[in-house]
């Protein structure tokens, strides 16, 4: 209940706020395990990445957040799942793998931060999202955000093809493999018009 609600105000802020175009949403799953994998270059992606789906996310967000008192007690409701960045944090892996494991639909990004730099090309892609994919064998659709969040120019979400991760992975591919399948997608969707 309180994720409809706050997924309804954010949307009629973001459609107030800024220019958007949504392009191949129906490359989502509309039930199932997957994995949204996208760039990240503002505060503002993950509501606009959920925004145009039916179905609900799970994202991680950074521990702290869970401290603070009004949203520390909310993140839980909006699926949020805590992660302590810069280490390796078994527990937000294991509760995400669990989360596909029970057919929702989680998002990361691979990039591990926000791309502060040149936001027209990706960071290197770490191995968290091929890790949790392998895992839990659920397909990961890349997403990429252009553009910029105002009215004027706008931003664009592109929604890309699924890539079968049981299927790409019992055809002997790696991790590593999987990691560079995701970059080239990623960057693949980047720089189409």
């Amino acid at each position: 209940m309180i994720y409809e609600i706050a997924k309804f105000l954010i949307k009629c802020y973001y459609k107030m706020r800024f220019k958007i175009t949504i392009i191949g949403e129906d490359r989502v799953p509309p039930s199932g395990p997957v994995m949204l994998c996208s760039n990240h270059v503002s505060d503002f992606d993950p509501p606009l990445i959920g925004l145009a789906l039916d179905r609900q996310l799970s994202f991680f967000a950074k521990s702290e957040l869970f401290e603070l008192p009004v949203i520390g007690k909310v993140f839980p409701s909006l699926n949020a799942i805590p992660v302590s960045r810069g280490k390796s944090d078994r527990a937000a892996l294991k509760t995400s793998i669990n989360a596909l494991k029970e057919d929702r639909c989680l998002l990361i990004f691979p990039e591990g931060h926000r791309n502060k730099g040149d936001i027209k090309q990706l960071q290197n892609l770490q191995e968290g999202a091929s890790f949790i994919a392998s895992k839990s064998e659920a397909p990961i659709v890349p997403v990429i955000i252009k553009g910029e969040y105002n009215r004027k120019k706008g931003v664009t979400i592109i929604y890309g093809k699924p890539i079968n991760t049981k299927e790409f992975l019992a055809e002997g591919n790696t991790r590593k493999d999987l990691t560079r399948k995701l970059e080239e997608n990623l960057n693949n969707l980047l720089f189409s018009e």
